[in-house]
């Protein structure tokens, strides 16, 4: 009975009157001292208090005064998310005091950082610690003063403010937000974050976000009072906007839903301002698309809106599928099978912020496909008859087509093991043939038709064009032993008959036929090379693309150089097509100078144009405790305001200058580091 002793008795016998039932304790020894009212708790005590839990060689248990005490007292919460420890504890049914406190939640052996305090005050019924006059300290030196101020007890979402994030640039001027985050309800929280730039305006940006048992989904929008008066051609109120609505719902196992809806007032804000929506793809193209999804054994069927707004002013309208039908029927027998794909789609054109063309198409396909895989020993042989039709109504013109297609892939795998290697060659040989004499699509919609064509067809613009007859030779090699080193060749050539160029309207547009060569080589873990070459000597066409990754422990570098001969890109400029040449190299490098130094950097140049597209540098110290570091980034952008008022394409250098700090288990100010250059991986 000494070892052991549950709350309840002592409940029952002395304290019936005085503590919650909230409070569990354990000890080796106990004793009651019935003069002066105390229970003597002695080795290894532990007490548990809602979401705390006490530790103590020894304690007493003032019945009288409602507290227990000693010279030294441990605490965590139960998920060991925040500990300290004080000399004086008072317990109540609603909330527990403690007085000449120190804790801390930085997850390190050592502490970093911890916060003194003269008082801290616990609700039962809350998750919150609320202290008085306290201070917070990094490595011994005193970092801030505390008044009154609130800390997590978990790691569980909790209503308050967050850190903010101040930064400073030419043209914005001083750059304040204050995130605000409310936990509503265990499915439902909501992050508000108002903003200033003293330079510019004000604003507020949120972001709400559920969940549910069979759904998900969030709505991120974000405002800004704009004073800057460059913004003023683009015809619009001080009041620039952006929003995001994305839900999908899983209805039984079969039936799925998901539409992801955005917009914005203006086609700067998201590259201009950031918010909730920012992201490559949110920045040049604004998704606007329903979807609803049918499963089945052997049957698919997929129902779409999917439209879009383009956020480069220049652009014109595209087509977009309002609304659209798909549906796939397969069926598996032995090496036979049959497939039944049908695509019913109605476009219009739009998307554009300044263009107003107006074009509708009304797109009808379907193929039946039969095909025989024959598999024996090394020797692999595919054979596929199908017969597409394709019906169009664009600008009350009609237009239908029947087309077969024989498609056939066949490869032989030699191969070799010894000991320590093994070898394979595998040539082979595809074949795809058809009657089509024209362009399939004189206007491209949406993907287009892409035929069983080899090259898998040639887009441009609003252009679709796949060729008639290919034929793609070619063989694989591959090396590897058993120090995981390997070696993989794949040469082919691509042979077109019929269709090499396409005429529209004033513009030639040329389709190479190119020699292919990619080569992939890794030594060791430590060193991975690729290489990708293309070469259409008929077109004087042709494309290098290398790579090459050095990795070791602490030092990991990147170097890419890309180069494109005689590409035919549309000039903005002169509204035409023109063969031009892409050549550019990117390095990038992660170091770590020891156990807490470590240095990111990536430069990005295009050769062509002598000019420097990006470059990033950052540094960093971090330990169990924090991450302090300074982060610079340099990027080419286009000057959208100049092209609009003057029609003159100029660019400029847009520099940024960041500093994070970031007191792990407590929160950071400014950006964490990982959204420039993660530490140990780039």
């Amino acid at each position: 009975m000494n070892k052991i002793f549950n709350f309840l008795f002592f409940t029952a016998f002395y304290f019936g009157s005085i503590f919650a039932s909230n409070i569990e304790f354990e000890a080796d020894k106990t004793s009651f001292d019935t003069e002066n009212e105390l229970l003597l708790l002695e080795g290894n005590v532990s007490l548990k208090i809602e979401n705390l839990l006490f530790k103590a060689d020894q304690v007493s248990l003032d019945n009288k005064n409602k507290v227990f005490s000693s010279e030294k007292i441990s605490f965590s919460s139960l998920d060991d998310f925040l500990y300290g420890q004080t000399k004086f504890v008072s317990i109540s049914e609603n909330e527990t005091i403690m007085r000449d406190v120190e804790f801390s939640s930085c997850p390190c052996e050592d502490k970093i950082w911890w916060v003194e305090s003269e008082e801290l005050k616990f609700l039962n019924d809350n998750n919150t610690l609320s202290t008085k006059k306290s201070k917070l300290k990094v490595q011994g030196r005193t970092l801030a003063y505390l008044n009154n101020a609130n800390f997590p007890i978990s790691a569980r979402r909790k209503s308050g403010i967050l850190l903010p994030e101040v930064s400073i640039n030419e043209r914005s001027g001083l750059d304040v937000k204050i995130p605000v985050y409310l936990n509503l309800k265990e499915n439902l929280d909501l992050t508000l974050e108002p903003r200033l730039m003293t330079q510019r305006g004000y604003g507020l940006t949120n972001q709400l976000r559920y969940l549910g048992k069979s759904y998900e989904g969030y709505f991120n929008s974000s405002f800004l009072k704009d004073d800057e008066s460059s913004f003023k051609i683009l015809e619009t109120d001080d009041l620039r906007w952006s929003y995001n609505f994305f839900h999908e719902q899983k209805f039984r196992d079969s039936i799925f839903l998901n539409f992801d809806v955005s917009s914005s007032g203006d086609p700067f804000y998201l590259s201009d301002l950031g918010s909730f929506l920012s992201g490559l793809s949110r920045t040049y193209i604004l998704p606007q698309k329903i979807n609803l999804d049918f499963f089945r054994k052997n049957l698919v069927i997929k129902t779409d809106l999917n439209s879009f707004k383009l956020t480069n002013p220049l652009a014109k309208n595209q087509f977009q599928r309002v609304p659209g039908l798909q549906m796939n029927y397969f069926v598996n027998k032995d090496n036979l099978n049959f497939q039944l794909d049908m695509d019913f789609a109605y476009f219009n054109k739009g998307g554009a912020f300044r263009n107003d063309d107006k074009q509708n198409l009304l797109r009808i396909n379907l193929k039946p496909e039969i095909s025989h895989a024959f598999t024996k020993n090394n020797y692999f042989l595919k054979t596929s008859l199908s017969f597409n039709y394709s019906y169009q109504d664009f600008n009350t013109q009609s237009l239908g087509k029947f087309l077969p297609i024989i498609n056939m892939k066949q490869s032989l795998r030699f191969f070799k093991k010894t000991e320590k290697t093994k070898f394979f060659i595998e040539p082979f040989l595809n074949l795809v043939v058809s009657d089509q004499k024209k362009i399939v699509n004189k206007e491209k919609v949406d993907s287009g038709l892409k035929l069983s064509s080899i090259n898998e067809g040639q887009t441009f613009g609003d252009m679709f064009l796949s060729y008639q007859k290919d034929v793609n030779l070619g063989a694989k090699f591959s090396l590897f032993d058993a120090e995981k080193r390997k070696l993989n060749i794949k040469l082919s050539k691509l042979y077109t008959i019929g269709i090499k160029s396409l005429f529209y309207e004033n513009l030639k547009i040329d389709f190479p036929d190119p020699f292919s060569l990619k080569i992939d080589l890794r030594t060791d873990e430590r060193l991975h090379f690729v290489s990708k070459i293309s070469i259409d000597n008929e077109n004087n066409f042709s494309s290098y693309k290398n790579t090459l990754k050095f990795d070791l422990k602490d030092y990991r570098l990147s170097l890419r150089h890309n180069l494109i001969k005689n590409i035919q890109i549309f000039d903005l400029t002169e509204t035409s097509l023109n063969k031009k040449e892409i050549n550019s190299l990117e390095f990038t490098a992660a170091l770590n100078f020891s156990k807490n130094w470590s240095a990111g950097f990536k430069f990005i140049q295009d050769i062509e144009q002598e000019k420097n597209v990006s470059n990033v540098f950052s540094i960093d110290y971090e330990n169990d405790g924090l991450i302090v570091g300074f982060a610079y980034m340099k990027t080419l952008e286009l000057d959208w305001v100049s092209i609009l008022e003057n029609d003159s394409f100029k660019d400029y250098h847009k520099d940024r200058i960041r500093l994070f700090f970031e007191l792990k288990g407590l929160g950071s100010i400014g950006r964490p580091k990982e959204n420039y250059l993660r530490r140990r991986n780039l």
